[in-house]
């Protein structure tokens, strides 16, 4: 009997020991533990918010001409073709535009559906970069067969710095640009403002819809860009969005999302980051391309 209760005990004691080595300790993660997401630090919470994003929350398509507006709460920016900016805003597109003038647009401009929302991959504050050449990135919600634009402006110079004519988008989803692809170098510490645009009418241009964000080339001290180039490529994201350099964080994991696009935490750890500042549908994005709710 004595020797039965012994192999009992025995027989426990590799249960138990087998259980809690499944279970994740501290500094580990189990195979469905998910790992620790970067947090971005913003530099300047307290600073105004910067970025503008273009579109309708309920999602109705617009064919109508647009000069500065405020539709369901989202802010639609318009700008001349030097860059200038209209600040007009109003609550209901209705305020603008009197019957006559809708019914001879629908009677002779066919109805274009365009995206629900247009958005820059950007912090609300203005972002910093570390780079002079940075990459700057989008979300849209739909695919747009139309032209669209990018412009970058510098204060108090009144021709944009860049301003590119690009193809519309095939699917949902963020793109970007380089601007090292344009020869185009930032200055250090100035604000610059950048534009994503959807051109609804090629000859009559002040019907387009922008988006817009602000970004600011900031040398980091030389301790820090140590920490930079230190950081393995993988990992690099984090240390960026740790020490509140947005765009190089997003930069840095979208290029590792688009070296290896199946990659589940690439796209779990960009998701992460976009709800931080307060980018919910692109984030949703992300998500639904891993089948995640």
């Amino acid at each position: 009997m004595q020797s039965f209760n012994s192999f009992k005990i025995y027989c426990i004691a590799i249960m138990v020991s087998i259980a809690f080595a499944a279970l994740p300790h501290s500094g580990e993660t189990s195979e469905h533990a998910s790992e620790d997401v970067p947090i971005y630090n913003p530099p300047n919470p307290d600073a105004d918010k910067r970025r503008l994003e273009a579109g309708d929350a309920e999602g109705a398509n617009r064919g109508v001409r647009v000069r500065g507006v405020r539709v369901r709460g989202v802010r639609v920016r318009s700008a001349t073709r030097g860059g200038g900016m209209s600040d007009s805003l109003t609550d209901d597109l209705s305020d603008m535009f009197d019957s006559s003038v809708k019914q001879k647009e629908t009677d002779h401009k066919q109805h274009v559906s365009f995206p629900k929302r247009l958005a820059p991959i950007a912090s609300e504050h203005t972002g910093f970069t570390s780079s002079n050449q940075p990459s700057l990135y989008w979300y849209i919600s739909a695919a747009y067969s139309g032209s669209m634009e990018f412009k970058l402006n510098e204060p108090r110079v009144s021709q944009p710095v860049l301003s590119v004519e690009l193809s519309g988008s095939k699917t949902e989803g963020i793109y970007g640009i380089n601007l090292k692809d344009y020869n185009v170098t930032l200055k250090p510490d100035i604000e610059y403002e950048w534009f994503i645009t959807i051109i609804t009418d090629p000859v009559e241009r002040s019907g387009d819809i922008y988006a817009s964000a602000t970004i600011k080339y900031v040398k980091p001290p030389d301790e820090l860009s140590v920490k930079f180039n230190e950081a393995s490529l993988s990992k690099r994201y984090y240390v960026y969005a740790k020490n509140g350099y947005w765009y190089d964080s997003i930069s840095s994991i979208s290029q590792l999302i688009e070296r290896s696009a199946t990659n589940k935490k690439f796209r779990l750890h960009r998701a992460a980051l976009l709800k931080q500042v307060n980018l919910p549908k692109a984030a949703k994005y992300d998500l639904s391309l891993m089948n995640v709710p």
